[in-house]
C-alpha cells in the first residue's frame, strides 16, 4: 500500500507542477482582487441567442472591450471607445446585452453626446426629457426637471437611464427583444395597441432591423473569437484526456516486465 501511495503522490506533484509551470495555476494563495471581467450570466439569453455572452467572463475587461472595438472601422472607434467601459459596466448591474445596447445607440445617435432630434428627444440614447423626468422616479432617484435635460447630455446618465427602460421594457414585454426594441422607438403603449390592431409586421418594422444589422456587425468578432476558443471544461482533467497523458509519464517512471503488474507494490 505504501507504493501505491508514493505513486499516487508522484501523480499529484507532476500534475500541479505542471499547472503551476503553465501559468494555470499560481504559487501561493490567490490575491483578493475584484473581479477583472465582465459577467452577463444573469441573462435570460442575448438579442441573438446564437452569441454565448455567459462566455464573455472568459476574457479579462480590456480584451473584451478590445474585441468589440475591433469589429468597428475607424470612424466609429473612435465614438465607442469613450463609452464602451460605461455600457459594459451599466449593463452588468442591469443584466442586459451590452451589444444590444450598443447596437442602439448606434441606431439612435450613432455615438453623438450631443444629438438632438426634431421630437427633442436627447443624447446618446435619444431619450425625451419628460420620459427621463418619469424613468429617473421609477430609479427613486430624485431630479429636479431642470437637471434632467442637462443630465441626458451627460454620457453616463444618458445610458444609465436608456438601460433602465430598455430593462423595463423587456420586462414589461416577456423579455422579448424585438417587442422591446420596437417599443424603445414606438412607445410601449403604442406598440400595444398596434398588436393589438394586427397592424405592425413586428420582424420586419424597419428600426428593428436596423438594430439587428448592426449587432450583427458588433457581434461578428466575438463569435468567431469564441468557435475557435475551447470552452473552460475541455482544458479539465476528464475531458481533455491529460490523465492517460499523466498516466503514461508515471508508466515511463516507473516501467514494468512482462510478468509484473502493480500488486507488487502490495505488502
Amino acid at each position: 500500500m505504501v507504493g501505491l501511495w508514493l505513486v499516487t503522490q508522484l501523480i499529484v506533484d507532476v500534475r500541479l507542477n505542471n499547472l503551476i509551470s503553465n501559468g494555470d495555476l499560481p504559487y501561493g494563495p490567490l490575491p483578493s482582487v475584484e473581479a477583472n471581467y465582465y459577467s452577463y450570466n444573469g441573462l435570460v439569453e442575448a438579442f441573438d441567442s446564437s452569441v454565448p455572452l455567459d462566455r464573455v467572463k472568459e476574457f479579462s475587461r480590456s480584451e473584451f472591450e478590445e474585441l468589440l472595438i475591433t469589429s468597428l472601422g475607424p470612424k466609429m472607434q473612435k465614438g465607442l471607445k469613450p463609452i464602451l467601459s460605461s455600457v459594459l459596466t451599466l449593463s452588468e448591474d442591469y443584466q442586459v446585452d451590452p451589444l444590444w445596447i450598443i447596437s442602439i445607440i448606434m441606431v439612435e445617435s450613432n455615438f453623438q453626446f450631443d444629438a438632438i432630434s426634431p421630437k427633442n428627444a436627447r443624447g446618446l440614447m435619444q431619450i425625451k426629457p419628460d420620459t427621463a423626468l418619469h424613468l429617473y422616479q421609477l430609479m427613486q432617484k430624485n431630479v429636479p426637471e431642470d437637471q434632467v435635460n442637462k443630465n441626458l447630455n451627460v454620457p453616463q446618465e444618458n445610458i444609465e437611464v436608456g438601460i433602465f427602460y430598455l430593462k423595463k421594457l423587456l420586462q414589461n414585454f416577456r423579455m422579448n427583444y424585438g417587442f422591446a426594441t420596437v417599443a424603445y422607438n414606438i412607445g410601449p403603449q403604442k406598440l400595444r395597441n398596434r398588436l393589438s390592431e394586427k397592424s405592425l409586421d413586428v420582424k420586419n418594422f424597419s428600426y428593428l432591423v436596423k438594430v439587428q444589422e448592426r449587432y450583427t456587425l458588433f457581434s461578428q468578432n466575438l463569435k468567431k473569437v469564441l468557435k475557435d476558443r475551447p470552452s473552460p471544461f475541455e482544458f479539465t482533467y476528464v475531458f481533455s484526456d491529460q490523465g492517460l497523458k499523466y498516466d503514461q509519464q508515471i508508466a515511463n517512471f516507473f516501467p514494468l516486465s512482462s510478468s509484473e503488474n502493480l500488486f507488487v507494490f502490495l505488502p
